[in-house]
């Protein structure tokens, strides 16, 4: 027996008396509070009603469904397929080989349209590459790795040892998903290191082209962690990175060749998460693993990513802590705030960078025994409220915030209330060839009963009248990642919406919108919506917002939202979320005021998203006509993106826009914090930012062209502003 074989055999062994617990947990069941699930197959008709731990629950149950979950999360996770049901075979104990059991579920509810293939906590064994559909998540039982080492679903990577970047052991399709994964491999032993492939890959091909996402992920003993386009010429496009931690011995992460912009939050990277694993994953000390690391190894390698935005990162003992290295295409742009990188010989090294700017670095410490920061190039690398430990290279091309500000990481953002689990499963028309409002309002008068879940498998659903949602109630697609029409394929669950034109003279603003929620704690997640009468060729129509909430504690999560006049109004809900919100309004995509303490994050607005739908609902699909059809004549003269009206507290951050007149205008807002904001081909002349009175604080600012900002009477900063051509732009302080 190897010495992996050994580890994987001890692994088993004392993991094992928590299997069998594991596997009646993760099937269909509800909440530790004894709700029960409904999976009601026909509307507001209770089709399955289990209780808690109820011995026949097992992963032969009906889906879609509730699965608990032996580890905390911030949704509530609704399970499209369980790999380990027999038809597919996948074996938590780790004996046999899951691969193509796997593969197969994956396939299937790829074939099914899209949604999430669960993965209970226990132990697979993978001998080979997993692709991950289209419009399709695997998604595991996580616990983060810096509360314990049970780690619920673990993924025996013995694949083969090859020192090149493919085949990787998951490749992402686009709008596709990894969440809740630990990978380890059980062959890699410190005294003898074995190269492998990259652990996690995006190659942007096809439909795999755009915004995958890897979220709440851990590699304990990887090589090399995640990748995009590295190994081929292929571009790829808003790439979501949310909480990636672990230790890697060559590289974390290696990206190029990014076109619309990505997002990437809490990445972790050092030698104490194998450390931490324990005899069972045949963990070396911290001070082993990171003599190595720092003598072979990189936190990130960056290429040619354009404009993206990093927050809390966190790189410890390596040769280098990031690199910017030439692109295949460009250069790199971004933007970087919360960074925090130690132990290394070199913290910042920049080789190559877009000479006309540069990139933003805000708020932490960057040390370096040689050198903090090493820049190499005649870009600008701008700090703002960064700790320098180690000397500095290319000191001229460095600037640095002079004003003595200090800095600080926002508390993280509080997850959106999570409903009960009480499950409706709408059963109507997927075709959109019906109106299904009826239907699925009549699911959401159920639910508002009991609170819960409505969910909506993959399909087009047409809405010709409007939906409203009770408190307590979240209206559900199938992705558990954010989505969006992928060259021509339009997976998932999509609303077509046919409601909401008004009557000359009317306020379209005011009017009702598509879906409104009617009390707190609601709210609309994994879905996306598309306007099929609103065809701006044809002159914007005057339609009202697609989804409203007056109340506290509304949401908006991975949401696409296409073709509408406006998008989501939230004014009058404290704490608010709009996370992921993605695709193109043409007037004005969120407003919010006469609020406390909401957060819009991880947002972007690109008319690319109508031009690449393949929902046949006949829309210009040649985006050589898009600056003549669409920019230029609608949203770079009218599109004001984020508008906020006397909101409190608000904290947007990693959000970005293509073509419209303003990024944000906001009108007395006390504490308004904006972090990693970009915009690219703004209106002629017009501000990226625009304010009136109250108190604003923008920090680390990115366009193309257009002024950087107005302001009539707001107590304004500005950090880290930057564009191109105008590097060396200067801190604003108003008044």
């Amino acid at each position: 027996m190897t010495e992996g074989k050994r580890v994987a055999a001890r692994i088993k062994r004392i993991c094992a008396p928590l299997l069998a617990l594991a596997m009646l947990l993760s099937a269909c069941a509800g909440n530790e509070t004894g709700d029960q699930t409904v999976n009601s197959e026909q509307n507001g008709t209770p089709a399955q009603t289990r209780p808690i731990g109820d011995a026949t629950a097992d992963p032969e149950a009906a889906t879609p469904c509730i699965v608990q979950t032996r580890f905390e999360t911030d949704d509530v996770v609704v399970a499209d397929v369980i790999a380990t049901a027999a038809r597919f075979g996948a074996d938590p104990s780790g004996e046999q080989d899951s691969t193509a059991a796997i593969q197969s579920a994956l396939d299937e509810c790829a074939a099914a349209g899209g949604g999430t293939v669960w993965l209970p906590a226990g132990q697979y064994r993978v001998t080979s590459g997993i692709k991950i559909p289209a419009f399709v998540t695997l998604r595991g039982d996580w616990q983060d790795p810096d509360e314990g080492s049970e780690y619920g679903t673990v993924i025996l990577a013995e694949v083969e040892s090859i020192d090149a970047p493919l085949p990787a052991l998951f490749t992402l399709g686009g709008s596709g998903g990894a969440v809740g994964l630990t990978v380890y491999y059980p062959e890699q032993d410190l005294g003898d290191v074995k190269p492998y492939p990259f652990t996690f890959y995006v190659n942007g091909q096809g439909a795999d082209y755009m915004l995958q996402t890897v979220k709440n992920c851990t590699i304990l003993n990887g090589y090399r962690g995640l990748g995009a386009c590295v190994a081929e010429d292929n571009a790829h496009e808003m790439m979501t990175v949310d909480t990636l931690k672990g230790t890697l011995l060559h590289v974390g992460a290696e990206a190029y060749n990014q076109a619309d912009v990505g997002t990437w939050k809490n990445v972790d990277l050092g030698g104490r998460f194998w450390a931490a694993a324990g005899e069972a994953y045949n963990a070396p000390s911290v001070e082993a693993i990171e003599a190595y690391t720092r003598a072979n190894g990189t936190g990130l390698i960056l290429g040619d990513l354009e404009w993206t935005e990093f927050y809390n990162l966190k790189i410890s003992g390596y040769r280098t802590g990031i690199e910017i290295v030439k692109g295949k295409r460009i250069q790199f742009a971004g933007s970087l705030y919360g960074v925090w990188i130690s132990g290394c010989q070199t913290g910042l090294r920049v080789s190559s960078i877009d000479a006309r700017w540069g990139m933003l670095v805000a708020c932490g410490r960057i040390e370096g025994t040689e050198y903090a920061v090493d820049n190499q190039t005649r870009g600008v690398v701008k700090l703002a409220g960064v700790e320098l430990g180690g000397a500095l290279n290319g000191e001229r091309r460095i600037r640095q915030d002079e004003s003595g500000t200090a800095l600080t990481l926002p508390n993280a953002p509080a997850a959106p209330n999570k409903p009960l689990n009480h499950l409706y499963v709408v059963s109507a028309d997927r075709s959109g060839a019906a109106d299904t409002a009826p239907a699925i309002q009549e699911s959401l008068d159920e639910a508002g009963r009991t609170g819960g879940i409505v969910y909506l498998p993959a399909g087009k659903y047409l809405l010709e009248t409007p939906l409203r949602i009770p408190a307590g109630v979240e209206l559900r697609g199938c992705s558990s990642v954010a989505a969006r029409e992928q060259s021509g394929l339009s997976l998932g669950t999509v609303l077509l919406a046919a409601y909401g034109e008004t009557a000359a003279g009317s306020d379209p603003a005011e009017a009702e919108a598509l879906i409104t929620m009617t009390g707190e704690n609601a709210g609309v997640r994994g879905l996306r919506i598309f306007y099929i009468r609103n065809d701006f060729t044809e002159g914007v129509k005057e339609y009202s917002y697609a989804i409203r909430s007056r109340h506290d504690g509304a949401y908006a999560v991975n949401i696409g939202l296409t073709a509408a006049t406006y998008g989501v109004d939230f004014r009058g809900s404290d704490g608010h979320v709009i996370n992921k919100l993605v695709g193109c309004c043409y007037r004005n995509a969120i407003l919010v005021g006469e609020s406390t303490g909401g957060v819009i994050e991880g947002c972007l607005q690109n008319g690319t998203a109508i031009y690449r739908n393949g929902l046949d609902v006949g829309y210009p699909r040649d985006e050589a006509t898009i600056w003549d059809q669409l920019f230029d004549p609608v949203t770079r003269l009218e599109t004001v993106y984020i508008r906020l009206e006397n909101a409190a507290d608000e904290l947007v951050f990693n959000t970005f826009a293509y073509g419209v007149r303003t990024l944000a205008e906001a009108e007395g807002c006390e504490n308004l914090r904006l972090i990693n904001i970009g915009a690219d081909n703004l209106g002629s002349a017009t501000p990226l930012l625009k304010t009136a009175g109250g108190s604003v604080t923008a920090v680390n600012m990115m366009r193309y062209n257009g002024k950087s900002y107005e302001n009539e009477g707001s107590r304004l900063a500005i950090f880290n502003r930057i564009t191109i051509g105008a590097a060396t732009e200067q801190t604003v302080i108003e008044p």
